[in-house]
């Protein structure tokens, strides 16, 4: 730490003081107290630069840290976007030097909060394997007991590489913050800054704050002069709508950027990843697999591995396989899960029982079968369950997502005989509804391939990509019925050249 910084971090104490504030306002803050268990796994550090600044962070989704904002400004008003600093986060290590649990992954995208020293720090890749910290649903009371971690200084210490806990008493009201007193030793240091304030309700955490400033009384480098050990935290029981609106993924979306993207099958046998723009439309497209998908049936929907990224699953020879994403929505190699009839064709529906795992849809032997998924490093389907019991040879399945926005997925269909598209309607035991009639006009002839969008153009309501007998890819905005009209309208979203893809999803 430069001699300018710790100047002006003495100069920062004073002008709070002055002003009745009794904190130490710092861009990077840390803490001193005993080593954390791995019940505290949830907890990231964070390297701004190569050594520019050091911060706290929490797991709260497999893709998303949060942290304070001034870890990345020190007016707290970070840019949008890119990090205008390269930026490391490691995750799942409560010992830094511990190389076979967690992962280290870099910043691709902050999201401040207007208001809040709080941003969302967006993974290159997510983390499987590390549980994210729940966000608590009610404020703090008076005088309850909380928990602060960081990987910040201690009293001894400039850089340690485990993480520290230290137990506070929390005061908070309607405004934003909390105060933060220590019980015992207890102190909030450099590095702290972001750090999560966990309050455990029985065997359950829950993030309730995350820390923002602190007095640093007794930490090293701090003035012997200076004994106080308050500290204030950002609440975020009341902004969890925000959170959960920034990180959760968008069903579709395959690359990140939060857009439902289409996966097709050329006649090479090549696969290629076309980017939604968000508006039906789509970018240019990205190869992602060089050969040998011919007559394989594709699809994606869900988190097959377990760390926030939506995957493909495919037949490919008679293999059930799911080839894991690596973020941008390049592949990995595949992991084998099953064995099914090399007819067989597949839809990953998402998530028909509610239960967190998603969920697989296959035909063959003229039945419809779901096999429930577990979502995890080495990913697994349970025995298939026979739903349909004839006629679903003729069929082309496809998912939605939420149709009617009941909360469960639903299933679309067409029958290849006549082009007429029906809707199967979620239900409670995992199974689908009768099934009713949703278009007309979907012949092979006239709408070769169909595949659900999504939320193609993000309005809140599932679209339909399709490719049409002269070569072109229609995009079907769909409407607040889920009954949808006889083929149309739609809008051109691809030229032409789609007459030489064999499927798409």
């Amino acid at each position: 730490m430069s001699q300018f910084t710790r100047r002006a971090q003495v100069s920062a104490a004073i002008a709070f003081g002055a002003i009745g504030l009794s904190l130490l306002g710092s861009p990077s803050q840390a803490l001193q107290g005993p080593d954390a268990t791995a019940a505290y796994n949830f907890t990231a550090r964070i390297l701004v630069g190569d050594s520019e600044r050091a911060c706290t962070g929490t797991l709260v989704s497999q893709r998303w840290v949060l942290t304070a904002a001034s870890c990345f400004a020190a007016d707290g008003k970070p840019a949008a976007g890119k990090p205008a600093v390269a930026t490391t986060v490691t995750v799942g290590r409560t010992n830094l030097s511990q190389t076979t649990t967690g992962a280290v992954r870099s910043a691709v995208e902050l999201v401040p909060h207007p208001d809040r020293d709080l941003v969302l720090v967006k993974l290159n890749a997510g983390v499987a394997g590390v549980k994210p910290l729940a966000l608590a649903a009610t404020p703090v009371t008076s005088g309850q007991a909380v928990t602060a971690a960081g990987f910040g200084q201690t009293k001894t210490t400039w850089v340690p590489d485990t993480l520290h806990t230290g137990a506070f008493t929390a005061t908070g009201d309607s405004s934003a913050n909390i105060a933060l007193t220590s019980n015992g030793d207890a102190v909030i240091c450099k590095g702290d800054a972001g750090g999560p304030i966990v309050r455990t309700n029985g065997q359950i955490q829950e993030l309730v704050a995350v820390t923002s400033r602190s007095w640093q009384g007794g930490c090293l480098g701090t003035p012997v002069t200076e004994t106080r050990t308050g500290a204030v935290a950002t609440r975020v029981d009341d902004i969890r709508t925000w959170i959960t609106g920034n990180v959760t993924p968008v069903a579709g979306d395959m690359n990140g950027d939060n857009k439902p993207d289409l996966v097709a099958v050329e006649d090479t046998g090549k696969l290629f990843l076309y980017p939604g723009t968000g508006t039906g439309a789509l970018g240019a497209r990205i190869q992602i697999g060089s050969g040998g998908w011919g007559g394989a049936s594709v699809t994606h929907r869900g988190d097959w591995t377990g760390d926030g990224m939506e995957d493909i699953v495919a037949v490919v020879g008679g293999e059930l396989r799911v080839y894991p994403n690596r973020g941008d929505g390049t592949l990995a190699a595949p992991i084998k899960i099953g064995t099914l009839p090399t007819t067989a064709r597949i839809v990953a529906i998402g998530d028909t029982t509610l239960d967190g795992q998603p969920d697989l849809l296959a035909t063959y032997d003229d039945k419809l079968y779901r096999y429930a998924g577990t979502s995890a490093p080495t990913p697994s389907v349970s025995a298939p369950l026979l739903i349909g019991t004839g006629g679903w040879n003729v069929m082309t399945l496809t998912a939605p997502g939420d149709a009617d926005k009941d909360g469960r997925v639903d299933l679309l269909a067409r029958d290849t005989r006549d082009g007429i598209f029906y809707s199967y309607l979620g239900q409670a035991n995992g199974t689908f509804s009768d099934r009713t009639e949703f278009g007309r006009g979907y012949t092979v002839t006239n709408r070769p391939l169909v595949a659900g969008a999504a939320d193609a153009d993000r309005n809140g309501v599932a679209d339909l990509w399709a490719t049409a007998g002269d070569g072109t890819l229609k995009f079907y905005k769909g409407g607040a019925d889920i009954h949808g009209p006889i083929d149309g309208p739609s809008i051109e979203v691809g030229s032409g050249g789609w007459g030489t893809i064999q499927s798409i999803s």
